[in-house]
């Protein structure tokens, strides 16, 4: 599947996170971590949003960087490993 994100919006694939036990064996689910911190790629990007007087405003993110973003953001999966969102929700970006 090929997407072209719109306006701010920007797809990101989500690096698959280690499952979490404890020393006794037990599975914690995600919903234990509150405040974790997701790593992504950023596949593709939208054109920006316009400002009230007619200025593109561009995306802050380009293709390949790595980004930072809240578990609970405002998220819409569009396949196992792909994500939609705005590119407020970006925290920050990864730099060697």
């Amino acid at each position: 599947m090929k997407l072209k994100p719109v306006n701010d919006k920007i797809v990101v694939k989500t690096k698959s996170k280690e499952e979490e036990v404890t020393d006794s064996g037990i599975l914690l689910p995600d919903t234990v971590d509150q405040g974790k911190l997701m790593e992504g790629e950023v596949m593709a990007v939208g054109n920006g949003m316009y400002s009230a007087s007619g200025t593109l405003i561009p995306v802050v993110v380009d293709v390949g960087d790595t980004i930072l973003y809240n578990k609970h953001a405002q998220l819409h999966e569009c396949d196992d490993d792909l994500v939609i969102m705005s590119v407020n929700e970006v925290l920050s970006i990864v730099e060697d």
